[in-house]
């Protein structure tokens, strides 16, 4: 954070040195919305934290999330501007986002392998744990993929499933079903996109192959996949009997009561209002009761959290980021975006993305880089 910190006051100086000059990219509508949202939710932090809170704990890491949301916005410009192609910085790219990447694969296999763990943590036991490595790992390897796909002409294809494997077993071992139903969808979507755009060739043999190897990586992971797929639809029976008290369950009453405690809330009000309504709204209908359990951290959807808390005006950014990446992607024919976008909407349902540092670093970072990497071509 420290060092996003530095290259933000930076790239702030050089931003207004020469502000034409880094405004002239599609990058500063996704620049623009990312700093939109943070500058709101540190405001919102601003007007409503009191250090008395019993949420003050939750406030915080609002306030972490906007910043390093400002930081990036602001270092996004710089670093996404048009340059001279070099080859060197590719390289550079390709190099940083494969061990990246690889550190955190074979750590994941250590941890389930040798440590024996039921779900790998990465280094976030203190914090969103196995959830948060799977989202990290997830938009880690879009960046790596991105790299591969800049730099590679030949076995582009080949390259690409390999990473994807690799990722996919760690992400099966973080138990996060949402990574684990996304990711192979944003693979898919990505490699149809390359293709359509005749950036790589799929043959009958490629594919063949990809669907034998992804055969045995469910085989042999079949263990961790039903327990995860046991647990959903145990949830799922448990919602039906009116009991939230389950995973799945407490997500459905947060959003329920998300939405019911926050419809009318326009510019934002703060934790303490959000709950007590939420608070009325389970008095009321007592199936709703395992939303109180998360009452001092978010809501558990980007969507409704971002509601809940900074108002509509927030969610309307929200979508307007999204739209802006789509934007992007689709002027830029850039395939990974695509399969970002599939990962950060499907994420974006089942848990908040803008919350603390992990999480918002683990996207706002590979976001930054995927697009740097199309700029730097010849202009």
């Amino acid at each position: 954070m420290k060092l996003l910190r530095i290259a933000g006051q930076i790239s702030l100086l050089l931003i207004i040195l020469s502000p034409t000059k880094y405004f002239k990219s599609d990058v500063k509508y996704i620049s623009l919305c990312i700093f939109t949202l943070s500058l709101i939710t540190f405001t919102w932090f601003r007007i409503y934290k009191n250090s008395e809170s019993e949420y003050i704990g939750a406030y915080i890491n609002y306030r972490d999330w906007s910043l390093a949301g400002i930081f990036s916005a602001i270092t996004f410009l710089v670093i996404a501007s048009k340059r001279l192609y070099s080859s060197q910085i590719n390289k550079i790219h390709l190099i940083v986002s494969l061990a990246v990447n690889i550190s955190l694969i074979i750590y994941a296999y250590y941890q389930f392998f040798v440590l024996k763990m039921e779900r790998i943590l990465l280094s976030l036991a203190y914090g969103p744990n196995a959830t948060a490595a799977a989202y990290i790992i997830s938009f880690v390897s879009l960046y790596a993929m991105a790299s591969v796909s800049s730099s590679l002409k030949k076995h582009k294809l080949e390259a690409l499933s390999v990473l994807w494997i690799l990722n996919y077993t760690a992400l099966i071992m973080t138990g996060t079903r949402a990574a684990i139903i996304a990711y192979p969808i944003a693979f898919v979507v990505m490699c149809y996109m390359e293709y359509k755009d005749k950036r790589i060739h799929i043959s009958k043999k490629s594919l063949s192959i990809l669907c034998v190897l992804l055969a045995i990586i469910i085989a042999s992971m079949a263990k961790p996949i039903m327990y995860r797929i046991d647990n959903l639809r145990s949830d799922l029976t448990q919602y039906s009997q009116d009991n939230s008290n389950t995973s799945v369950g407490a997500r459905f009453a947060m959003y329920k009561t998300g939405w019911l405690s926050s419809y009318d809330n326009i510019f934002g009000q703060s934790l303490e209002q959000r709950n007590e309504k939420i608070q009325i709204i389970v008095e009321s209908d007592k199936s709703l009761s395992a939303a109180l359990i998360f009452k001092n951290v978010h809501l558990h959807n980007q969507f409704i959290d971002t509601l809940s808390t900074i108002g509509w005006v927030g969610f309307i950014i929200d979508l307007l980021l999204i739209v802006s990446i789509a934007r992007f992607a689709i002027r830029n024919k850039q395939s990974v975006l695509y399969a970002f976008l599939i990962l950060f909407i499907l994420f974006g349902i089942s848990d908040t993305l803008t919350y603390a540092k992990p999480i918002p670093l683990g996207w706002l970072l590979p976001l930054m880089f995927i697009c740097t990497l199309h700029k730097n071509k010849k202009v």
